[in-house]
């Protein structure tokens, strides 16, 4: 899968991969998506911010995977209603979700701040382009 995201990448920019400006460039614009699977794994290069690193990678990650199993277990051991294991799953896909964008956005910062991880990524096939602006797109409709 990674090696199609790169071959089409780089048919996209005419045979070669975007570099770090274009790169910059492109997500100051809103063009730039990530792979949230490469992302959850870079999650912890030195390059992304610490907070990112504790926030998204530690704390939302652990209490998304340990609500749900935490409420149903004192479920069967003291008097919760049912109304509590049914909100601590949607709690749990929540917070599960907000990690993941969380590791999105962690990569992407730390690729603004240095291009050797920039190319680390997108050579990994971690960044996927828009070819318009949002902003371009909105204004034709």
């Amino acid at each position: 899968m990674t090696n199609y995201i790169v071959e089409d990448l780089s048919k996209m920019w005419g045979g070669r991969m975007p570099t770090w400006l274009e790169f910059k460039q492109a997500n100051e614009e809103g063009r730039v998506r990530v792979n949230k699977t490469i992302a959850a794994r870079a999650i912890f290069a030195e390059e992304v911010p610490f907070p990112f690193k504790i926030i998204y990678g530690v704390i939302t990650l652990w209490a998304g995977f340990l609500v749900f199993p935490v409420v149903l277990i004192t479920y069967f051991f003291a008097s919760f209603s049912v109304a509590w294991v049914i909100g601590a799953a949607f709690a749990a896909y929540f917070l599960v979700k907000v990690s993941r964008e969380g590791h999105c956005a962690g990569i992407m910062v730390g690729a603004e701040k240095s291009e050797e991880f920039y190319n680390k990524l997108v050579n990994g096939g971690a960044f996927l382009f828009d070819q318009q602006s949002k902003a371009a797109s909105n204004k034709g409709g």
